[in-house]
């Protein structure tokens, strides 16, 4: 396949929450001439990427949609992957995204160009996008980080990240090692550890965990939230104060 080149206003680079907002308010804007372009095979930057079992949100729900197309409906207080990643397919489908994707196309670099004065932004594949504004959506996750470890690279066992969870591999009766206790390890540790025979848990520093009330919203509650255009925004108000809370030094010793 040969090399190909098109010429757009902006690029923007990765089809994250980051990147959906940038285009909506784009076309918002009046311009409809931009490109996304995303390495993974469909849109959700960090949720479609991160799969491991109990991934979910450490945001309350109410908070953790856009202020122009809140979701009211989140199931629980602290969504799960699955039904997040819907909710970014779903505004991609609303707002009319899908032509302005790009997916699979992974960025290998990007230059300004003195003489043309506009970017080049070169892909994987060696094709080319010219632009005269880029917009980096890459988010802080986008990079799996790997423990620098002797001998990890020569390991017989199996051995993956929790951004890129092997689904199809079945840990029923072996012996695990989890190397860290952030919060993918808070979220996939309580729902693998039934299912192993054995499992290690290394940590460098302590890790603070506070309870989570993670119980279903009922029928009665989620109709409230439907009906009701005051209850979500109150949720999403006490949500945020109760994050603000979360943070504060209070919450930690010394």
């Amino acid at each position: 396949m040969s090399a190909s080149s098109e010429h757009h206003r902006v690029v923007i680079i990765g089809a994250g929450p980051g990147g959906l907002c940038t285009a909506i308010k784009l076309i918002e804007s009046g311009i409809e001439d931009f490109v996304i372009l995303e390495r993974a095979a469909g849109p959700g930057g960090t949720w479609e990427h991160n799969r491991y079992p109990g991934a979910a949100c450490d945001v309350q729900s109410h908070l953790y949609s856009f202020s122009f197309e809140q979701k009211k409906d989140w199931s629980t207080p602290f969504a799960t992957q699955p039904e997040i990643l819907e909710y970014f397919h779903q505004v991609v489908a609303t707002y009319g995204l899908e032509p302005f994707l790009r997916l699979n196309t992974a960025v290998r670099g990007a230059y300004w160009d003195d003489e043309c004065l506009f970017w080049r932004v070169v892909t994987e594949e060696g094709d080319e996008f010219e632009a005269d504004i880029v917009v980096s959506a890459l988010g802080m996750f986008a990079e799996p980080s790997w423990p620098d470890i002797p001998g990890l690279d020569s390991f017989g066992g199996t051995v993956f990240h929790t951004a890129r969870w092997k689904r199809d591999h079945d840990l029923t009766g072996e012996t695990v090692a989890i190397i860290g206790t952030a919060a993918s390890a808070v979220q996939s540790i309580p729902e693998i550890a039934p299912q192993v025979s054995q499992l290690h848990v290394f940590q460098r520093t302590a890790q603070w965990v506070l309870p989570k009330q993670e119980t279903s919203f009922s029928e009665e509650r989620l109709q409230e939230l439907q009906d009701d255009p005051i209850a979500a925004s109150a949720r999403s108000r006490s949500s945020h104060r109760a994050r603000c809370r979360r943070f504060s030094p209070a919450w930690f010793p010394g």
